[in-house]
Protein backbone atom coordinates (compact mmCIF):
# COMPACT_ATOMS: atom_id res chain seq x y z
CA UNK A 1 0.00 0.00 0.00
CA UNK A 2 2.64 2.33 -1.29
CA UNK A 3 0.24 5.20 -2.06
CA UNK A 4 -0.36 5.72 1.86
CA UNK A 5 3.17 7.29 2.09
CA UNK A 6 1.76 10.72 0.82
CA UNK A 7 1.32 13.14 3.34
CA UNK A 8 -2.19 11.95 5.22
CA UNK A 9 -1.61 14.75 7.56
CA UNK A 10 -2.03 17.62 4.27
CA UNK A 11 -4.89 15.60 2.68
CA UNK A 12 -6.46 15.24 6.13
CA UNK A 13 -6.69 19.31 6.32
CA UNK A 14 -8.20 18.84 3.16
CA UNK A 15 -10.90 16.39 3.21
CA UNK A 16 -11.00 15.58 6.83
CA UNK A 17 -14.15 17.26 8.27
CA UNK A 18 -17.63 15.99 9.02
CA UNK A 19 -19.52 13.88 6.19
CA UNK A 20 -22.26 11.49 6.14
CA UNK A 21 -20.84 7.22 6.60
CA UNK A 22 -23.31 6.53 3.71
CA UNK A 23 -24.93 3.02 5.40
CA UNK A 24 -28.13 4.96 3.61
CA UNK A 25 -29.14 7.06 1.05
CA UNK A 26 -30.37 9.70 1.39
CA UNK A 27 -29.13 10.01 4.74
CA UNK A 28 -31.77 9.63 8.19
CA UNK A 29 -31.66 13.72 8.54
CA UNK A 30 -33.65 13.82 5.27
CA UNK A 31 -35.99 11.09 6.07
CA UNK A 32 -39.19 14.09 5.86
CA UNK A 33 -41.81 11.71 4.71
CA UNK A 34 -45.42 11.53 6.64
CA UNK A 35 -45.22 8.19 7.45
CA UNK A 36 -47.94 5.67 5.65
CA UNK A 37 -48.72 2.28 6.81
CA UNK A 38 -49.73 1.99 3.43
CA UNK A 39 -47.33 3.04 1.31
CA UNK A 40 -44.99 0.80 3.63
CA UNK A 41 -47.01 -2.01 2.81
CA UNK A 42 -46.27 -1.44 -1.05
CA UNK A 43 -43.07 -1.17 -0.76
CA UNK A 44 -43.58 -4.59 0.82
CA UNK A 45 -45.79 -5.88 -2.08
CA UNK A 46 -43.23 -4.89 -4.12
CA UNK A 47 -40.41 -6.68 -2.68
CA UNK A 48 -42.11 -9.96 -2.51
CA UNK A 49 -42.59 -9.84 -6.17
CA UNK A 50 -38.65 -9.59 -6.19
CA UNK A 51 -38.80 -12.49 -4.68
CA UNK A 52 -34.92 -11.99 -3.49
CA UNK A 53 -33.90 -13.06 -0.08
CA UNK A 54 -33.46 -10.80 2.36
CA UNK A 55 -32.09 -9.19 5.28
CA UNK A 56 -33.65 -9.03 9.10
CA UNK A 57 -32.48 -6.51 12.14
CA UNK A 58 -32.93 -6.98 15.76
CA UNK A 59 -32.78 -4.42 18.22
CA UNK A 60 -32.52 -5.14 21.53
CA UNK A 61 -31.20 -1.90 23.51
CA UNK A 62 -30.31 -3.05 26.91
CA UNK A 63 -27.35 -2.63 28.65
CA UNK A 64 -26.20 -3.24 32.22
CA UNK A 65 -24.62 0.57 32.51
CA UNK A 66 -23.38 3.42 29.90
CA UNK A 67 -20.07 3.29 27.92
CA UNK A 68 -18.86 6.97 27.97
CA UNK A 69 -18.29 6.82 24.08
CA UNK A 70 -21.71 5.23 22.25
CA UNK A 71 -24.10 6.50 20.55
CA UNK A 72 -26.51 3.87 20.15
CA UNK A 73 -30.25 3.86 21.38
CA UNK A 74 -30.13 2.30 24.48
CA UNK A 75 -31.92 1.67 27.48
CA UNK A 76 -29.66 1.12 31.12
CA UNK A 77 -30.96 -0.89 33.98
CA UNK A 78 -29.69 -3.61 36.06
CA UNK A 79 -33.05 -4.92 36.29
CA UNK A 80 -32.97 -7.75 33.41
CA UNK A 81 -36.48 -8.12 34.45
CA UNK A 82 -36.92 -5.40 32.29
CA UNK A 83 -36.47 -7.04 29.77
CA UNK A 84 -40.02 -8.64 29.63
CA UNK A 85 -42.06 -6.64 28.29
CA UNK A 86 -40.39 -5.91 25.32
CA UNK A 87 -39.75 -9.59 24.27
CA UNK A 88 -43.54 -8.96 24.41
CA UNK A 89 -43.61 -6.28 21.81
CA UNK A 90 -41.01 -7.30 19.72
CA UNK A 91 -43.08 -10.25 19.30
CA UNK A 92 -46.40 -8.48 17.81
CA UNK A 93 -43.93 -6.51 15.72
CA UNK A 94 -42.00 -10.01 14.24
CA UNK A 95 -45.46 -10.98 13.57
CA UNK A 96 -46.60 -7.68 12.68
CA UNK A 97 -43.52 -8.17 9.76
CA UNK A 98 -43.97 -11.37 9.26
CA UNK A 99 -47.15 -11.50 8.26
CA UNK A 100 -46.68 -9.77 4.81
CA UNK A 101 -43.32 -11.04 3.48
CA UNK A 102 -43.34 -14.09 0.80
CA UNK A 103 -42.81 -17.19 2.98
CA UNK A 104 -40.70 -18.55 -0.01
CA UNK A 105 -38.47 -15.79 0.50
CA UNK A 106 -35.33 -16.85 3.15
CA UNK A 107 -33.40 -14.36 5.31
CA UNK A 108 -29.94 -14.63 4.10
CA UNK A 109 -28.47 -12.22 6.41
CA UNK A 110 -29.57 -11.51 9.65
CA UNK A 111 -27.83 -8.86 12.63
CA UNK A 112 -29.31 -8.62 16.37
CA UNK A 113 -27.64 -5.35 18.00
CA UNK A 114 -28.07 -2.98 21.02
CA UNK A 115 -27.41 -2.24 23.14
CA UNK A 116 -26.37 -5.66 24.60
CA UNK A 117 -28.47 -8.74 23.38
CA UNK A 118 -26.88 -10.81 25.77
CA UNK A 119 -28.17 -8.67 28.44
CA UNK A 120 -30.91 -11.35 28.14
CA UNK A 121 -30.98 -14.78 29.47
CA UNK A 122 -30.33 -17.40 26.72
CA UNK A 123 -33.77 -18.87 26.92
CA UNK A 124 -34.90 -15.27 26.38
CA UNK A 125 -32.89 -15.20 23.12
CA UNK A 126 -34.08 -18.79 22.20
CA UNK A 127 -37.61 -17.63 23.24
CA UNK A 128 -37.11 -14.36 20.39
CA UNK A 129 -35.75 -17.03 17.70
CA UNK A 130 -37.94 -19.79 18.07
CA UNK A 131 -40.67 -16.87 17.23
CA UNK A 132 -38.84 -15.10 14.16
CA UNK A 133 -38.79 -18.95 12.65
CA UNK A 134 -42.40 -18.95 13.30
CA UNK A 135 -43.02 -16.14 10.77
CA UNK A 136 -39.57 -15.91 8.90
CA UNK A 137 -38.05 -18.51 6.91
CA UNK A 138 -34.57 -18.59 8.76
CA UNK A 139 -31.85 -21.30 7.75
CA UNK A 140 -30.03 -23.29 10.18
CA UNK A 141 -26.74 -25.26 10.74
CA UNK A 142 -28.27 -28.15 8.44
CA UNK A 143 -28.64 -25.91 5.64
CA UNK A 144 -26.40 -26.16 2.70
CA UNK A 145 -23.52 -24.36 1.88
CA UNK A 146 -24.70 -23.29 5.53
CA UNK A 147 -21.68 -20.03 5.19
CA UNK A 148 -23.68 -18.92 2.36
CA UNK A 149 -25.75 -16.94 4.89
CA UNK A 150 -24.50 -14.36 8.11
CA UNK A 151 -26.42 -14.62 11.27
CA UNK A 152 -24.55 -12.06 13.34
CA UNK A 153 -24.86 -10.95 16.79
CA UNK A 154 -23.41 -8.15 18.87
CA UNK A 155 -21.80 -9.24 22.30
CA UNK A 156 -20.24 -7.48 25.50
CA UNK A 157 -17.47 -9.94 27.00
CA UNK A 158 -18.63 -8.41 30.45
CA UNK A 159 -21.98 -10.20 30.83
CA UNK A 160 -21.67 -12.83 28.03
CA UNK A 161 -21.26 -16.31 29.43
CA UNK A 162 -20.79 -19.87 28.15
CA UNK A 163 -24.17 -20.70 28.02
CA UNK A 164 -24.80 -17.44 25.73
CA UNK A 165 -22.75 -18.54 22.84
CA UNK A 166 -23.61 -22.47 22.85
CA UNK A 167 -27.38 -21.55 22.63
CA UNK A 168 -26.36 -19.00 20.10
CA UNK A 169 -24.06 -21.46 18.11
CA UNK A 170 -27.04 -24.24 18.34
CA UNK A 171 -29.68 -21.49 16.70
CA UNK A 172 -27.84 -20.87 13.36
CA UNK A 173 -25.18 -17.85 14.32
CA UNK A 174 -22.30 -18.31 12.89
CA UNK A 175 -20.82 -14.51 13.43
CA UNK A 176 -19.92 -12.36 16.39
CA UNK A 177 -19.27 -9.14 16.95
CA UNK A 178 -17.31 -7.88 19.74
CA UNK A 179 -16.88 -4.35 21.15
CA UNK A 180 -13.48 -3.94 22.81
CA UNK A 181 -12.44 -0.83 22.19
CA UNK A 182 -8.90 -0.44 24.47
CA UNK A 183 -6.84 -2.55 26.34
CA UNK A 184 -5.29 -0.11 28.02
CA UNK A 185 -6.72 0.47 31.59
CA UNK A 186 -6.30 3.80 32.11
CA UNK A 187 -8.73 4.56 28.94
CA UNK A 188 -10.79 2.00 29.73
CA UNK A 189 -11.76 3.41 33.56
CA UNK A 190 -12.08 6.63 31.60
CA UNK A 191 -15.17 5.68 29.02
CA UNK A 192 -16.68 3.16 31.88
CA UNK A 193 -16.03 0.31 29.87
CA UNK A 194 -13.71 -2.10 32.11
CA UNK A 195 -12.55 -5.71 30.75
CA UNK A 196 -9.46 -7.42 30.07
CA UNK A 197 -7.49 -9.14 27.75
CA UNK A 198 -7.96 -12.38 29.24
CA UNK A 199 -11.74 -12.05 29.13
CA UNK A 200 -12.05 -11.14 25.65
CA UNK A 201 -9.47 -14.35 25.15
CA UNK A 202 -11.70 -16.35 27.00
CA UNK A 203 -14.52 -15.69 25.17
CA UNK A 204 -13.25 -16.02 21.70
CA UNK A 205 -12.19 -19.34 22.87
CA UNK A 206 -15.24 -20.06 23.82
CA UNK A 207 -16.53 -18.79 20.73
CA UNK A 208 -14.57 -21.02 18.31
CA UNK A 209 -15.11 -23.91 20.17
CA UNK A 210 -18.76 -23.31 19.54
CA UNK A 211 -18.26 -22.75 15.60
CA UNK A 212 -18.33 -19.53 15.36
CA UNK A 213 -16.62 -18.64 12.02
CA UNK A 214 -15.93 -14.97 12.27
CA UNK A 215 -15.50 -12.95 14.97
CA UNK A 216 -15.01 -8.77 14.46
CA UNK A 217 -13.73 -6.78 17.03
CA UNK A 218 -15.13 -3.21 17.23
CA UNK A 219 -11.83 -0.88 18.43
CA UNK A 220 -12.02 3.05 18.67
CA UNK A 221 -9.03 5.48 18.84
CA UNK A 222 -9.43 9.49 19.75
CA UNK A 223 -10.84 8.17 23.31
CA UNK A 224 -9.13 9.79 26.47
CA UNK A 225 -5.32 9.05 27.38
CA UNK A 226 -5.17 7.45 24.39
CA UNK A 227 -1.76 8.09 22.58
CA UNK A 228 0.28 5.99 19.94
CA UNK A 229 2.61 4.04 22.57
CA UNK A 230 -0.64 2.66 24.40
CA UNK A 231 -2.47 1.93 21.27
CA UNK A 232 0.44 0.04 19.96
CA UNK A 233 0.32 -2.42 22.55
CA UNK A 234 -3.80 -2.94 21.93
CA UNK A 235 -2.99 -3.51 18.28
CA UNK A 236 -0.73 -6.03 19.38
CA UNK A 237 -2.77 -7.51 22.32
CA UNK A 238 -5.94 -7.83 19.08
CA UNK A 239 -3.02 -9.33 16.63
CA UNK A 240 -2.10 -12.35 19.11
CA UNK A 241 -5.79 -12.89 19.11
CA UNK A 242 -6.28 -12.91 15.46
CA UNK A 243 -10.22 -11.82 15.38
CA UNK A 244 -11.72 -12.35 10.94
CA UNK A 245 -12.47 -9.01 10.97
CA UNK A 246 -11.77 -5.62 12.50
CA UNK A 247 -13.93 -2.42 12.65
CA UNK A 248 -11.62 0.55 13.38
CA UNK A 249 -13.90 3.46 14.46
CA UNK A 250 -12.55 7.35 14.76
CA UNK A 251 -14.69 8.37 18.35
CA UNK A 252 -17.21 11.24 17.76
CA UNK A 253 -17.17 13.29 20.54
CA UNK A 254 -20.82 15.36 20.30
CA UNK A 255 -21.36 15.95 23.87
CA UNK A 256 -24.08 18.46 23.13
CA UNK A 257 -26.13 15.51 22.24
CA UNK A 258 -24.61 13.06 24.60
CA UNK A 259 -24.80 14.89 28.23
CA UNK A 260 -23.14 11.81 29.64
CA UNK A 261 -20.35 12.80 27.64
CA UNK A 262 -19.73 16.23 28.56
CA UNK A 263 -20.24 15.32 32.52
CA UNK A 264 -17.62 12.49 32.16
CA UNK A 265 -15.10 12.81 29.71
CA UNK A 266 -13.08 15.79 30.33
CA UNK A 267 -11.89 17.14 26.75
CA UNK A 268 -8.16 17.82 28.14
CA UNK A 269 -8.10 13.59 27.66
CA UNK A 270 -8.71 13.23 24.02
CA UNK A 271 -5.88 13.21 21.51
CA UNK A 272 -5.15 15.83 19.33
CA UNK A 273 -5.65 15.40 15.63
CA UNK A 274 -1.80 14.43 14.88
CA UNK A 275 -1.91 12.04 17.32
CA UNK A 276 -5.34 10.04 16.11
CA UNK A 277 -3.61 10.17 12.89
CA UNK A 278 -0.68 8.52 13.95
CA UNK A 279 -3.13 6.28 15.69
CA UNK A 280 -5.05 4.73 12.62
CA UNK A 281 -2.43 4.93 10.33
CA UNK A 282 -0.05 2.78 12.57
CA UNK A 283 -2.97 -0.01 13.52
CA UNK A 284 -3.77 0.35 9.60
CA UNK A 285 -0.28 -0.37 8.45
CA UNK A 286 0.17 -3.32 11.40
CA UNK A 287 -3.23 -4.63 10.02
CA UNK A 288 -1.82 -5.17 6.87
CA UNK A 289 1.57 -6.36 7.33
CA UNK A 290 0.02 -9.04 9.08
CA UNK A 291 -2.18 -9.88 6.03
CA UNK A 292 -5.69 -8.49 7.13
CA UNK A 293 -7.05 -7.01 3.99
CA UNK A 294 -8.26 -3.21 4.08
CA UNK A 295 -11.61 -3.43 2.82
CA UNK A 296 -12.18 0.54 3.18
CA UNK A 297 -13.15 2.75 5.10
CA UNK A 298 -12.15 1.36 8.78
CA UNK A 299 -13.02 -2.06 7.78
CA UNK A 300 -10.06 -4.97 7.50
CA UNK A 301 -10.50 -8.64 7.15
CA UNK A 302 -8.59 -11.86 6.83
CA UNK A 303 -8.54 -13.19 2.94
CA UNK A 304 -10.16 -16.06 3.93
CA UNK A 305 -13.19 -14.20 5.84
CA UNK A 306 -16.67 -13.88 3.87
CA UNK A 307 -16.91 -10.10 3.92
CA UNK A 308 -13.15 -10.18 1.92
CA UNK A 309 -14.19 -12.69 -0.50
CA UNK A 310 -17.43 -10.33 -0.91
CA UNK A 311 -15.33 -7.32 -2.06
CA UNK A 312 -13.14 -9.83 -4.35
CA UNK A 313 -16.68 -10.86 -6.16
CA UNK A 314 -17.84 -7.56 -5.71
CA UNK A 315 -20.70 -8.57 -3.80
CA UNK A 316 -20.00 -6.47 -0.98
CA UNK A 317 -23.11 -3.74 0.44
CA UNK A 318 -23.69 -1.33 3.00
CA UNK A 319 -26.41 -0.85 5.42
CA UNK A 320 -26.93 0.34 8.91
CA UNK A 321 -24.41 -2.07 10.45
CA UNK A 322 -21.96 -1.25 7.70
CA UNK A 323 -20.36 -3.14 5.40
CA UNK A 324 -21.86 -6.49 4.63
CA UNK A 325 -21.71 -9.77 1.99
CA UNK A 326 -24.91 -9.36 0.27
CA UNK A 327 -25.42 -6.90 -2.24
CA UNK A 328 -29.09 -5.50 -2.82
CA UNK A 329 -30.99 -7.15 0.44
CA UNK A 330 -33.89 -5.38 1.49
CA UNK A 331 -33.97 -5.01 5.62
CA UNK A 332 -36.56 -5.94 7.74
CA UNK A 333 -35.92 -3.41 11.12
CA UNK A 334 -37.93 -5.01 14.48
CA UNK A 335 -37.79 -3.13 17.60
CA UNK A 336 -37.11 0.25 19.36
CA UNK A 337 -35.60 2.76 16.32
CA UNK A 338 -35.05 -0.23 13.86
CA UNK A 339 -34.60 0.89 10.72
CA UNK A 340 -36.21 -1.12 7.48
CA UNK A 341 -34.87 -0.20 4.01
CA UNK A 342 -37.32 -1.83 1.33
CA UNK A 343 -37.25 -0.96 -1.95
CA UNK A 344 -36.10 2.52 -1.40
CA UNK A 345 -38.39 3.19 1.21
CA UNK A 346 -37.12 3.74 4.55
CA UNK A 347 -38.63 3.41 7.95
CA UNK A 348 -37.53 3.88 11.48
CA UNK A 349 -39.51 3.31 14.49
CA UNK A 350 -40.05 5.09 17.54
CA UNK A 351 -37.57 5.80 19.04
CA UNK A 352 -38.68 6.57 22.99
CA UNK A 353 -39.99 3.41 24.75
CA UNK A 354 -43.61 4.52 25.84
CA UNK A 355 -44.14 5.35 22.27
CA UNK A 356 -42.98 1.93 20.67
CA UNK A 357 -45.25 0.19 23.19
CA UNK A 358 -48.16 2.18 21.97
CA UNK A 359 -50.80 -0.35 20.58
CA UNK A 360 -53.19 2.38 19.34
CA UNK A 361 -50.65 3.90 16.37
CA UNK A 362 -49.20 0.10 16.33
CA UNK A 363 -45.45 0.27 15.20
CA UNK A 364 -45.45 3.69 13.40
CA UNK A 365 -42.33 5.24 12.16
CA UNK A 366 -40.24 8.53 14.02
CA UNK A 367 -39.14 8.53 10.53
CA UNK A 368 -40.14 8.01 6.91
CA UNK A 369 -39.36 8.69 3.50
CA UNK A 370 -39.78 7.03 0.03
CA UNK A 371 -37.14 7.63 -2.55
CA UNK A 372 -37.75 9.12 -5.99
CA UNK A 373 -36.19 8.09 -9.39
CA UNK A 374 -33.13 9.95 -8.71
CA UNK A 375 -32.89 9.21 -4.79
CA UNK A 376 -32.23 5.46 -6.35
CA UNK A 377 -30.25 6.20 -9.30
CA UNK A 378 -27.27 8.36 -7.04
CA UNK A 379 -27.47 5.91 -3.98
CA UNK A 380 -26.82 3.09 -6.55
CA UNK A 381 -24.18 5.54 -7.43
CA UNK A 382 -22.60 6.14 -4.06
CA UNK A 383 -23.18 2.15 -3.30
CA UNK A 384 -20.63 1.67 -5.84
CA UNK A 385 -18.36 4.09 -5.13
CA UNK A 386 -18.28 3.06 -1.43
CA UNK A 387 -18.67 -1.05 -2.12
CA UNK A 388 -17.15 -1.38 -4.96
CA UNK A 389 -14.68 1.16 -5.47
CA UNK A 390 -15.71 1.48 -9.30
CA UNK A 391 -18.66 3.30 -11.44
CA UNK A 392 -19.16 4.06 -14.95
CA UNK A 393 -20.95 7.43 -15.74
CA UNK A 394 -22.84 9.63 -17.84
CA UNK A 395 -20.36 12.41 -18.58
CA UNK A 396 -23.33 14.57 -19.61
CA UNK A 397 -25.53 13.97 -16.43
CA UNK A 398 -22.89 14.32 -13.96
CA UNK A 399 -20.80 16.74 -16.12
CA UNK A 400 -20.72 18.76 -12.72
CA UNK A 401 -19.69 16.23 -10.04
CA UNK A 402 -16.67 15.63 -12.96
CA UNK A 403 -15.36 18.34 -12.15
CA UNK A 404 -15.50 18.34 -8.72
CA UNK A 405 -13.91 15.03 -8.48
CA UNK A 406 -10.95 17.11 -10.26
CA UNK A 407 -9.12 17.37 -6.71
CA UNK A 408 -9.38 14.11 -5.87
CA UNK A 409 -7.60 13.23 -9.06
CA UNK A 410 -4.87 15.28 -8.35
CA UNK A 411 -4.39 13.90 -4.67
CA UNK A 412 -4.26 10.61 -5.94
CA UNK A 413 -7.54 9.39 -4.01
CA UNK A 414 -9.39 8.54 -7.56
CA UNK A 415 -8.32 7.90 -11.31
CA UNK A 416 -10.74 9.33 -13.34
CA UNK A 417 -10.76 8.11 -17.40
CA UNK A 418 -12.96 8.66 -20.25
CA UNK A 419 -14.79 4.96 -21.41
CA UNK A 420 -15.56 4.07 -25.13
CA UNK A 421 -18.60 4.14 -25.67
CA UNK A 422 -20.42 0.80 -26.55
CA UNK A 423 -22.93 -0.40 -28.89
CA UNK A 424 -25.66 0.20 -26.11
CA UNK A 425 -24.17 3.55 -25.19
CA UNK A 426 -24.10 5.29 -28.81
CA UNK A 427 -23.62 9.03 -28.47
CA UNK A 428 -22.84 9.38 -24.53
CA UNK A 429 -20.39 10.00 -23.33
CA UNK A 430 -19.00 8.28 -20.24
CA UNK A 431 -16.17 8.16 -17.89
CA UNK A 432 -14.94 6.43 -14.92
CA UNK A 433 -14.23 6.39 -11.54
CA UNK A 434 -11.66 4.50 -9.42
CA UNK A 435 -11.13 4.63 -6.47
CA UNK A 436 -7.16 4.14 -5.31
CA UNK A 437 -5.89 2.75 -1.92
CA UNK A 438 -5.54 5.81 -0.74
CA UNK A 439 -8.65 6.63 -1.41
CA UNK A 440 -10.65 4.05 0.49
CA UNK A 441 -9.97 6.32 3.32
CA UNK A 442 -11.30 9.30 1.89
CA UNK A 443 -13.90 7.23 0.07
CA UNK A 444 -17.10 9.03 2.03
CA UNK A 445 -15.29 12.29 1.14
CA UNK A 446 -15.68 10.95 -2.69
CA UNK A 447 -18.99 9.81 -2.55
CA UNK A 448 -20.45 12.57 -1.39
CA UNK A 449 -19.74 14.36 -4.06
CA UNK A 450 -22.57 12.47 -5.61
CA UNK A 451 -25.29 13.44 -2.64
CA UNK A 452 -28.14 16.01 -3.84
CA UNK A 453 -28.55 16.56 -0.26
CA UNK A 454 -25.81 17.42 1.36
CA UNK A 455 -24.82 19.28 -1.64
CA UNK A 456 -27.48 22.16 -1.29
CA UNK A 457 -27.61 25.38 0.97
CA UNK A 458 -28.66 24.90 4.45
CA UNK A 459 -28.04 21.16 4.08
CA UNK A 460 -27.75 18.97 7.63
CA UNK A 461 -23.99 18.52 8.41
CA UNK A 462 -23.69 16.88 11.81
CA UNK A 463 -21.70 13.62 11.04
CA UNK A 464 -18.79 12.12 12.03
CA UNK A 465 -14.86 13.30 10.67
CA UNK A 466 -13.80 11.24 7.98
CA UNK A 467 -10.68 10.23 9.77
Amino acid sequence: MQQVDINLQELLKKYGGAVPRYTSYPTAPEWKTPYSETAFEAAIEASNLEGNNYSLYLHLPFCESQCYYCACNIIISKKHEISKSYIKRIKEEIEYIGEKISPNRKVIQMAWGGGTPTFLHPDELEEIYEHLAKYFNLLDRADEPFFNHEYSIEIDPRVTSTEHLKTLSRLGFNRLSMGVQDFNEKTQEAINRIQTYESVENILKIARDNNFSSVNFDLIYGLPHQNLETFKKTIEQVIKLSPERIALFNYAHIPDFFPFQKKYIEEETLPDQKTKLEIFEFAMRSFIAEGYEFIGLDHFARPEDELSKAHKSKKLYRNFQGYTTHDGCDLFGIGLTAISSVQGTYKQNKKKLSEYYNEEEPFAAEKFFISDMQDIERKEIIKEIMCHFYTELDYKKYKKEYYLLESFTQDGLIELNHVTPNKNHLGNKKFSITVTELGRLFVRNIASVFDYYLNQKNAHKLFSKSL
